[in-house]
């Protein structure tokens, strides 16, 4: 059976993250192959969507390994979120993972614009991405953003504005492998942002790719 283009965007994933290991000096290979089962605590899929994008959300799940950090609830796949956890007393806290081909998600620049827009911020210039701070991601250092203001953000253009919400964090990471762009990003109020900052870090840490040694750790 042929693969539908959702997989073969997943598998090109594997790949990407595949090489990323090898080039970080470790000599492990990984094909993905084969579907799974749902997991345990996996929800109904998200109404609206192909089969294509409701396989490739949770597709994703099958080519990584991460660790869950203390106190965060994990939640079903949707179209955007690939990981997809909240956290928090009243579970306002988010964070998520999402794996875009390059074609339809942008680049780095114009993702970190978007998620400055999303905080009421203005964007970057290529010379302001260059002096961004970095956190290790797959073993290799990847552009880091830390802004606070009123979130009004959603996942996508297809996505309805969602209200605003002033003193609110946003942490997010983001790389380039050969055609697929890597975001994880946290948001909520500030304070619930910095008593999980450290478990950000540590989850990006642990992200890698399913049958491969945890890297950095």
């Amino acid at each position: 059976m042929s693969a539908t283009p959702s997989r073969l965007i997943l598998l090109s994933a594997a790949a990407a993250m595949a090489l990323l290991s090898t080039s970080c000096g470790r000599k492990d290979r990984v094909e993905v192959l084969k579907s799974r089962a749902p997991f345990a605590d996996e929800g109904e899929p998200k109404l609206g969507l192909s089969v294509g994008q409701r396989y490739a959300a949770n597709e994703a799940q099958s080519i990584l390994r991460w660790t869950t950090p203390e106190g965060w609830n994990f939640l079903p796949a949707t179209e955007f979120r690939h990981l997809n956890f909240d956290f928090g007393p009243g579970r306002e806290g988010e964070a998520y993972l999402t794996l875009l081909p390059m074609q339809s998600g942008g680049g780095v620049l114009e993702n970190l614009n978007r998620w400055r827009k999303q905080m009421g911020q203005e964007p970057l210039t290529e010379a302001a991405l260059a002096a961004l701070p970095t956190k290790p991601v797959f073993g290799r250092p990847a552009p880091f953003m830390d802004i606070s203001g009123t979130f009004s953000g959603g996942s996508g253009p297809m996505m309805a504005p969602a209200a605003p919400k002033p003193g609110y964090r946003m942490l997010g990471v983001i790389f380039e492998a050969p055609g697929i762009l890597f975001t994880l990003k946290m948001t909520g109020p500030e304070a619930l942002v910095a008593a999980n900052a450290a478990k950000f870090d540590a989850f990006a840490q642990s992200i890698g790719l399913a049958g491969t040694p945890a890297a950095g750790l």
